[in-house]
């Protein structure tokens, strides 16, 4: 029987990784309900940190999944072809142009294996969505970050930033964690300064939510031939983030591309029948905008007349500035019952990002701020 290897003789192993893995920090996600109740002793726990959909999931969807429970020993359909047809349908796009994902963040990756390499650069907004700077330094490629203009993308010094070496620029629209939009004349000045060897990524996991009638609809411009990569889920508006289903919109050579990249059956089987419930549910989907266009409303009431500072939204989620230090907010709500998105590890010191909940959650978490920030 082999001797075991003192820990100095047996880390050899450490010489082999890649060092692009040492650039990574791994993302840290919004803390579970039960450990919150857990550690504090709490009976009631409020969630407003992940932007989830607070009316649960719809019932159609709780009946597909309960109908195809007994076929989860088979495997999935590897090109989700039922759900791809109701797709494209509903978006009047070729089932050439989608493909799906383990969420829109399996996607990302996706994307980055197919276009990124050591030396390239990604341009993107900053502060934003982590996930971007996670697949482009794990593919080796360098990151231009361009400085967020008042809580809003600099469309504008994105283009200028971009240089030989460029292959991606994300997008997010809305933005996360701001809620803020870019307007169709800003998308229309960068696509005219975008060279066609850079390819456009917008991430729209936020649409649905969408009211202002200067957002883009970007699917128009890949229509037109340009290289542009949609970014969609079922995550928010639709409840499905359990279940970890995304899709992405582009050019059939460029869906070509991505589909060599992706793994096979990256969709599981009751995602895929989750998702054409989901679709089919337009009540569910009408009633879930409304709930949140009504927490909107009621949250600006309150916090205006508290002083207390806001982005205006287009999303589901409010990021709020404050005037203390918001991991001191984060952990004092927290022990309250309240969890929501501490704004420092998203680059915003001194703010939070409130998912809008239920009426009820709402003034919860109003009640509480009162507590702290009388």
């Amino acid at each position: 029987m082999l001797k075991p290897k003192p820990s100095k003789e047996n880390d050899g192993w450490k010489r082999i990784v890649r060092k692009e893995i040492n650039y990574i920090k791994p993302y840290v996600p919004g803390r579970p309900i039960a450990e919150v109740k857990a550690e504090y002793g709490l009976e009631r726990v409020v969630k407003l940190a992940s932007n989830e959909n607070p009316l649960g999931v719809s019932d159609r969807v709780k009946e597909a999944i309960f109908q195809e429970c007994e076929q989860i020993n088979r495997y999935p359909d590897g090109a989700s072809r039922s759900l791809k047809t109701d797709l494209c349908q509903k978006l009047n796009i070729g089932e050439d142009m989608l493909i799906f994902g383990n969420g829109s963040d399996g996607l990302l990756k996706v994307i980055a294996e197919s276009f990124l390499e050591k030396n390239s650069n990604v341009v993107i907004p900053y502060p934003t969505f982590v996930e971007y700077t996670f697949v482009s330094y794990l593919m080796g490629s360098q990151l231009i970050r361009v400085w967020m203009n008042n809580y809003h993308q600099n469309l504008k010094a994105m283009a200028e930033a971009i240089t030989s070496k460029t292959r991606l620029l994300f997008l997010t629209n809305p933005h996360n964690p701001t809620g803020t939009i870019f307007t169709k004349e800003e998308f229309e000045l960068l696509l005219s300064n975008l060279p066609d060897d850079v390819i456009l990524v917008v991430d729209e996991a936020y649409h649905e939510y969408v009211q202002d009638q200067r957002y883009p609809d970007v699917l128009e411009y890949i229509r037109s031939g340009y290289p542009i990569i949609v970014l969609r889920t079922f995550s928010k508006a639709y409840g499905l983030a359990g279940l970890r289903l995304g899709y992405a919109i582009a050019r059939p050579e460029i869906i070509e591309v991505l589909s060599k990249a992706r793994d096979p059956f990256n969709v599981n089987h009751l995602a895929e029948r989750a998702g054409r419930a989901a679709l089919r549910d337009t009540e569910f989907l009408k009633r879930t905008i409304e709930n949140n266009e009504r927490g909107k409303e009621y949250l600006y009431a309150e916090l205006s007349k508290r002083g207390i500072y806001y982005v205006p939204t287009e999303a589901n989620f409010i990021l709020v500035k404050i005037d203390l230090d918001c991991m001191e907010v984060f952990k004092k709500l927290m022990e309250m019952g309240v969890i929501v998105r501490p704004g420092k590890p998203l680059g915003y010191r001194n703010h939070l990002r409130v998912s809008i909940g239920l009426p009820e959650e709402n003034k919860f978490f109003i009640n509480c701020i009162d507590k702290l920030m009388p």
